[in-house]
């Protein structure tokens, strides 16, 4: 099965060129290093998949899809002191919508601080973080919709600065066996910087966030077990990026009570297919990536634990990413 991955992910790859382009160097770069343990061992291919609260940041419209609470939490220890952790919750509310609420932090430590002739005069901090309210609704058994409202804050020693902007999505699911997803971020995101309480020279300077529109294409095969994805990212301040990944689940079949949908009160038996364990890999730009879950449920509550192995890229060393998650 793992040969079959392997091999679905490598004719993707032969089909679109891994594009150098990006938007590394523009505000808000943190952002998109990629949040979860899941999307990331899929390459980070998951615009169209967009399960659960990490499809906050891939794609607001997969949350429509929630059955139940669910809450997920992420740190990554990157190198050169770096640090990145997320943290979400999602929940289903009236009338197929679901509402989410999540938080990313990142930044460097030890920095230490030099004078014009290279005298120390402390550490200097650089700290990141993001706030996102999110709403999606299921409009039709073949699409639903999403979007993001956020608030981005960043600081670097004694300067900082924040902006608010709209991430929005959709999901389509024209068959059983295939879905879509569409999904532009960073509308209406800007930074202004304000340097005079800090230099005497001083000045006002503006960053605009690149607005990234993303598309991208997942199969479900074998009832659902089979999860091939590739994704397509450009923007107005980039190149043409891709990425391709594929998962496989281990699945049992369970019997579940589920309140009846057109009577008070009556609860119906349905069979249901628990995911148990995942495996994963993926390609992003050029650069490979594994993974995989497990999950196992005690009474109402399901537990899941998941890791994401990510080769180094620009240079960086091959990092290591975790991942709980909790749902009820």
């Amino acid at each position: 099965m793992i040969r079959s991955i392997l091999a679905i992910i490598t004719i993707f790859s032969a089909i679109v060129p891994a594009s150098a382009g990006g938007t590394a160097g523009y505000p808000g770069a943190f952002l998109r290093s990629g949040i979860g343990s899941r999307p990331m061992g899929m390459g980070g291919a998951f615009t169209a998949v967009a399960e659960g609260p990490d499809a906050i940041y891939y794609n607001p419209a997969g949350l429509g899809s929630a059955k139940r609470l669910d809450f997920t939490s992420s740190y990554n220890s990157l190198s050169l002191d770096r640090h990145f952790g997320y943290v979400a919750v999602s929940f289903p509310i009236r009338n197929d919508a679901t509402m989410a609420a999540s938080w990313v932090n990142a930044g460097v430590a030890d920095v230490i601080g030099r004078g014009n002739s290279r005298q120390t005069f402390g550490e200097i901090g650089n700290n990141k973080n993001a706030f996102a309210l999110s709403f999606a609704k299921t409009l039709h058994p073949v699409i639903a919709i999403g979007a993001n409202l956020r608030y981005i804050q960043e600081s670097l020693d004694d300067l900082e600065t924040f902006t608010i902007g709209f991430d929005a999505g959709a999901r389509l699911r024209p068959h059983e066996y295939a879905s879509l997803g569409l999904a532009v971020q960073n509308l209406g995101s800007n930074y202004r910087w304000e340097s005079s309480n800090y230099w005497s020279e001083g000045s006002t300077y503006d960053e605009r966030f690149p607005v990234i529109l993303k598309f991208g294409a997942a199969g479900h095969i074998l009832s659902n077990r089979l999860v091939p994805a590739i994704d397509f990212e450009t923007s107005n301040k980039g190149g043409l990026l891709f990425r391709a990944g594929a998962e496989y689940w281990f699945t049992k079949t369970v019997i579940r009570q589920v309140p009846d949908e057109y009577e008070d009160d009556v609860f119906v038996n349905v069979e249901e297919d628990v995911r148990l364990a995942g495996l994963r890999a993926g390609i992003d730009r050029g650069t490979p990536a594994f993974g995989l879950s497990l999950f196992h449920e005690f009474g109402t509550v399901r537990f899941g634990f998941e890791y994401a192995f990510m080769l180094g890229r620009y240079g960086t060393s091959a990092g290591h990413l975790f991942t709980m998650n909790l749902g009820y």
